[in-house]
């Protein structure tokens, strides 16, 4: 007897979506790189002003540094978004998250323009400068400030632009203001090529000039459609949308918060302990800054490739993805670390003249060199959480490696009467136990239904308002 019941078709699976770790991972990384060296640059072009120069402009740095992290935790939410918009072929959203961020990230810089202006000095105060140098400082942020819409424009496309898989465009641009940034630099800082003399100041002024001129190649290229990221005539404003990237983003901003309170209340420690000892750590954080930008190279790609797996319903081959990644970071990282110990006093010596100076520098390298391996853990891993959507456990992560490996290692240390070597030191039992909860937290694998979990609770805030 025939069977006239329908047949059942069953859907095949997608195909795995092929991404490159070295094509999202490498551009990323080199840009980063630029960018940290455009940072080492500037206080080598400052060092013959003297030591008291170089300390202004790590002070100045630091904070602008700790106030450009707050743009990140809204590009965190543009990468989470449009990576996801971009995996399920949502063009359309994807350009729209990438305007509403640019709105969000514009308007918090000029709010910042503002507030800065009255509160500069007692900021970079904290590190102990005073007099002339604390006013040379004071100014040097200020001036950074001016400009810094400049820089939330470049960080909001550049994210987005990534989050597609387009990583190349936003090197070779930013590339281009780098070397603008020096040449820029060196001229206003001694008064060369006919240009005006500015001091430490001209330092700030070649920065905010090159955000400036990269910020207008970049539009130019944007409003053409040049880029694969193309502007749409849309509106882009809704409130689920902007629900969702302030639920991503605002986690990230605590974390981000946590991290620079972190670092600028262990520079204030560290400077209890003397110029010498400031001076050798605000060094030492711009050479480790050149290992956590190879690492947030892995971070981002990873968080692009898990939100277009996850786009895709592949949550498999997000987690495949993510493991593949850390072995490659892992590797790559361990060889730096190797490099940074092995001639830490060769790259002192680069930077800095000072004996004293010096060996503090050599001992902090060696501890840098030493947390790389863990440092890769945390940023492969701390990616593909934020690319998911989750950045409630990275605040989470950042809070505890603070509290148990900084403030209270560090506080133990400080009243013991150790030196400050063993302030160093507590930088150790941080990555110690930020690397020991990623890999807890992410084998857990709660990470692959945050963008579910997200919409489910935005339908019921709908809901009950209906």
């Amino acid at each position: 007897m025939p069977d006239d019941r329908p047949i059942e078709v069953v859907a095949e699976p997608p195909a795995p979506l092929r991404l490159s770790l070295m094509r999202l991972a490498a551009p990323t990384i080199v840009g980063n790189l630029l960018l940290s060296m455009v940072h080492l640059a500037a206080i080598k072009i400052v060092a013959s002003l003297g030591d008291g120069a170089v300390a202004a402009v790590l002070a100045a740095d630091r904070i602008y540094m700790a106030i450009q992290l707050i743009l990140f935790s809204i590009t965190v939410g543009t990468t989470a978004m449009v990576a996801y918009a971009w995996g399920a072929k949502n063009h359309e959203e994807a350009d729209r998250v990438v305007k509403l961020s640019m709105m969000i990230a514009v308007i918090a810089s000029l709010l910042l323009c503002v507030v800065i202006q009255f509160v500069a000095e007692p900021l970079v105060g904290i590190f102990g400068l005073e007099g002339e140098l604390l006013v040379e400082a004071g100014q040097y942020l200020k001036i950074l400030i001016y400009f810094n819409v400049f820089f939330a424009f470049l960080a909001v496309l550049g994210a987005g632009l990534r989050a597609a898989g387009d990583a190349l465009t936003p090197v070779w641009v930013v590339a281009l203001g780098n070397v603008v940034n020096v040449a820029l630099a060196y001229s206003l800082v001694y008064g060369a090529f006919g240009l005006p003399k500015f001091g430490v100041q001209g330092a700030a002024f070649a920065t905010g000039i090159s955000y400036l001129l990269t910020a207008a190649l970049f539009l130019f290229m944007w409003q053409r459609q040049h880029l694969i990221l193309k502007p749409r005539a849309q509106p882009y404003f809704s409130r689920e949308r902007f629900s969702h990237l302030v639920r991503i983003a605002v986690p990230a901003g605590v974390e981000q918060a946590l991290f620079n309170t972190s670092i600028i209340s262990f520079m204030w420690v560290v400077s209890l302990f003397g110029t010498e000892a400031f001076t050798a750590y605000g060094i030492g954080v711009n050479i480790l800054s050149l290992s956590i930008v190879i690492g947030m190279g892995f971070s981002i790609a990873t968080a692009t490739m898990v939100g277009q797996h996850l786009g895709a319903k592949q949550p498999e081959e997000a987690e495949r993805a993510t493991w593949r990644n850390l072995r490659i970071a892992f590797g790559i990282m361990l060889t730096i670390g190797i490099i940074l110990g092995s001639n830490a006093r060769t790259i002192g010596s680069f930077f800095i003249s000072g004996d004293v100076i010096l060996d503090h520098l050599v001992a902090l390298t060696i501890m840098v060199a030493i947390v790389q391996p863990m440092m890769s853990i945390e940023f492969t891993l701390g990616g593909a959480l934020r690319g998911a959507g989750d950045t409630r456990s990275p605040a989470k992560i950042m809070f505890s490696g603070i509290i148990f490996g900084r403030v209270i290692l560090t506080a133990i240390f400080y009243f013991a009467g150790l030196g400050v070597y063993w302030i160093y030191a507590a930088l150790i039992a941080d990555y110690i136990i930020k690397s020991s909860m990623y890999l807890h937290i992410f084998r857990k694998g709660k990470w692959k239904r945050a963008f579910e979990r997200s919409a489910r609770k935005q339908r019921k805030r709908q809901l009950k308002k209906a």
